[in-house]
């Protein structure tokens, strides 16, 4: 995702920028003369200078760091229900002891919540249900009610054989002090999270050493932010002068006329951030470009600076998206030093000098970038489309991303369908919505079947091919009998069943149209009655319908192939909880 690369970037940035400490440029201090006045005290040139990487010589990353700018660990203990006789009702005594407390004062399962006045004791010994821990990072800067992934798993030395098809009731995530989760958090809840959990479809419940990773699972877009990040520079050295110029530099650049400042000094080594309204999107983008902010603007001196980084462009240690970064944080004056780079013999010039100039309104960059677009096998390819994704203004590349649908390859395609989707360009994507659970896309197109998951952020299936069907004769069941598929000849209609796991009962059938969108709707659609009286769905979770789907493909049922959503980065968050001699705490 490319929030997640540009808070990588934000982070590498203060790094190197505590290497570099706070020397001046090698060449001295580099306001002398602008328009900013005297350098500060102090800020002569060092008499043995220190290297500055090119994408953090001269910007604001080179003399102050994020603080806040880094992910926020939060947790908390919850109760996950609709395990069927997989839950467990063994519970650490400290963990039982909040759990009681939380469920008798959330009313959880009470009369109140039409819970049939279940006590909270009777919930926990219920093997329906499991205690599990409850894992998410806050990004920087996030905005109150701001979504991301958590990460669930069962207690160690418990007997939860599965989280699959189970529900997280509401809970409250509070800051891990120290790595360390404690039941209720030494904080004030800083997110709430809740949801079904996903389960990785491919693991094979069959296999012994796969059996314990169904006791881990994720919820896309279970948690929302429930206390605004605050963000705001660190000087490395404090310093009146530099604080101030650090401060009016970036309100010049990135404050509209009128509106609040985006930069407010708070004493000589604190500078406060306020990301725009605008940019709470894309908010870790806003921070990069702060962090990459030159602060030579003098007559002329801006144009040395960009034309210093056009030669790094072209070294063989060049970071061509971060240099890139600091030419979009300069402004559209730089425009000119970068369209002769364009047409470079260098790829990665050419490409990330199209895409600042781009991203900087000009129009002669979205050709560049539009060309890599569709240069197949090119390591920057996705790159190139996922980048058109972010401006639908360009109107020219929408007939691009089309026919990339069509392409042979597919990552390809599905790249295409998120920059498309993106866009809010649905030409060729068909929405259909199914249930509380997930979405449904139907993406027109000529190649293969493919089915794409997603498993992070809002729940989607999204099927590439018109009429994707089930192949009958089918006699199909899933792990546990939890659905049974059956047609006797091609043509016929699906008959389904799906058992209710806690009572092992089977439900009528559910006669439908041979068809992978109609099959998904129902599974994942509430078992509520419908005008006639007739059940409407099966009330299948997320990750249930995905396993189906998955299976029947394994099997040649349906003749796709089902691809995941690739996860932004390998992500294990819970090697940042100190869980050693913790028995409350999930194991390695």
């Amino acid at each position: 995702m490319p929030g997640r690369k540009l808070v990588s970037m934000v982070l590498g940035t203060c790094l190197c920028a505590a290497i570099g400490g706070c020397e001046a440029f090698k060449n001295g201090w580099p306001f002398k003369g602008d328009a900013f006045g005297k350098p500060p005290a102090g800020a002569a040139a060092s008499t043995q200078p220190i290297a500055v990487p090119p994408h953090v010589a001269g910007t604001v990353g080179e003399y102050a760091r994020l603080v806040g700018g880094t992910d926020l660990l939060v947790q908390g203990y919850g109760l996950v229900v609709g395990l069927g006789t997989n839950g467990s009702s063994e519970v650490p005594p400290q963990i039982k002891e909040y759990m009681l407390k939380y469920l008798g004062t959330k009313k959880i399962f009470s009369h109140i919540e039409g819970g049939g006045g279940v006590s909270p004791s009777q919930v926990l010994q219920d093997l329906d249900t499991a205690v599990v821990l409850v894992a998410g990072n806050i990004a920087p800067g996030a905005p109150e009610g701001t979504g991301f992934d958590v990460y669930v798993s069962a207690l160690p030395q418990t007997s939860t054989r599965s989280l699959d098809g189970g529900i997280l009731m509401p809970i409250e995530l509070h800051l891990a002090v120290g790595g360390i989760a404690m039941p209720g958090g030494p904080s004030k809840a800083l997110a709430v999270a809740g949801g079904s959990i996903f389960i990785n479809p491919f693991l094979d419940a069959a296999q012994q050493t796969e059996q314990v990773k169904l006791r881990a699972g994720r919820i896309p877009g279970g948690g929302k932010v429930a206390v605004a990040r605050p963000v705001r520079l660190q000087l490395i050295r404090p310093d009146y002068a530099l604080c101030d110029l650090l401060q009016r530099r970036i309100n010049a650049r990135f404050s509209n006329q009128g509106a609040t400042k985006v930069a407010n000094a708070l004493n000589p080594a604190e500078i406060a951030l306020v990301i725009p309204r605008a940019c709470r999107d894309d908010y870790a983008h806003f921070l990069a470009l702060i962090t990459h902010l030159p602060l030579r603007s003098g007559p002329g001196e801006w144009e040395m600076h960009a034309r210093e980084v056009a030669k790094a462009m072209e070294l063989p240690t060049a970071r061509h998206e971060e240099l890139a970064l600091v030419w979009e944080a300069m402004g559209r004056q730089v425009v000119p030093v970068l369209r002769p780079l364009y047409t470079s013999r260098n790829p990665p010039t050419a490409f990330w000098s199209g895409v600042a100039g781009m991203r900087l309104g000009d129009d002669m960059a979205a050709d560049v970038v539009i060309r890599f677009a569709t240069v197949a096998g090119s390591a920057i390819q996705l790159f190139a489309i996922e980048e058109l994704g972010r401006h639908p203004m360009v109107t020219r590349a929408a007939g691009t991303l089309r026919q990339l649908v069509d392409d042979d390859n597919e990552l390809v395609r599905i790249a295409a369908y998120d920059a498309l989707s993106r866009r809010g360009d649905t030409s060729v994507i068909a929405r259909v919505e199914t249930s509380p659970e997930f979405k449904l896309d139907l993406v027109t197109s000529q190649k293969g079947y493919v089915i794409y998951a997603l498993q992070t952020g809002q729940p989607r299936i999204v099927l590439f091919g018109k009429n994707m069907t089930v192949t009958a004769p089918i006699f199909f069941s899933s792990p546990d009998d939890l659905v049974t598929i059956n047609a006797n000849a091609a043509g016929d209609k699906l008959t389904v069943f799906r058992k209710i796991p806690r009572s092992g009962k089977v439900s009528d059938p559910f006669v439908m149209e041979p068809y992978v969108r109609t099959l998904a709707e129902k599974l994942g659609a509430p078992p509520r009655p419908g005008e006639n009286g007739q059940i409407m769905g099966m009330g299948l979770t997320y990750s249930q319908v995905i396993g189906v789907l998955q299976r029947l493909c394994k099997e040649n049922d349906i003749n796709a192939k089902l691809v995941l959503q690739p996860l932004p980065g390998v992500q294990r968050i819970y090697s940042d909880v100190i869980t050693t001699g913790r028995p409350d705490m999930p194991g390695p």
